[in-house]
């Protein structure tokens, strides 16, 4: 029977078993507070993270459009012709370059009853006097903790990048 126990003496009081149910009880309600204001805590560390590494890759695009067209250029030709520095604890790098192929684009009816069609560019490895003047640049910003890339703060973008002169390809050979 739990409730107040009437001493001998006239003394009221709880039991041990009260008492120890009562002490576990208030533990486990508090391990579940301090358990959700520590998800919520990481939660919005990651969060973050995520847009701050948004805006850096925005940031990063905005720098790699400015830089001058590097014909048949490498992803690490890029990053120094960009001169951009990111953020502490952020790393930004350019990650490919794909060199459009110069055919025209491949239309490709969608099996859907609507009549929209869509096209593709291919986009490959340049070779020697076959950059045709677009570039597909893939770029990645991630945060570094403890001097390694942490996936949780991570952003990536593709941009194009088109010779404003708008040179033919070199031709090659005799």
């Amino acid at each position: 029977m739990l409730g107040f126990v009437k001493s001998r003496r006239g003394e009221v009081g709880e039991t041990l078993v009260e008492i120890l149910v009562s002490t576990a009880l208030l533990g486990i309600v508090g391990i579940g507070i301090i358990g959700a204001i520590a998800s919520v805590l990481v939660s919005t560390e990651i969060d973050r993270k995520v847009s701050h590494a948004e805006t850096i890759i925005r940031s990063y695009a905005s720098a790699i459009q400015r830089a001058e067209y590097i014909p048949c250029g490498s992803a690490a030709a890029y990053t120094a012709a960009a001169g951009f520095t990111p953020p502490r604890r952020f790393d930004a790098t350019v990650t490919d370059v794909g060199y459009w192929d110069g055919a025209a684009p491949v239309v490709v009816p969608k099996a859907d009853p609507a009549p929209r069609q869509s096209s593709t560019l291919n986009f490959g490895a340049c070779a020697p006097g076959s950059d045709h003047g677009l570039q597909q640049v893939s770029l990645r910003v991630a945060a570094v903790v403890s001097g390694r890339p942490d996936s949780s703060g991570r952003a990536e973008l593709t941009v194009f990048k088109r010779d404003p002169a708008g040179r033919p390809p070199a031709a090659s050979g005799p």
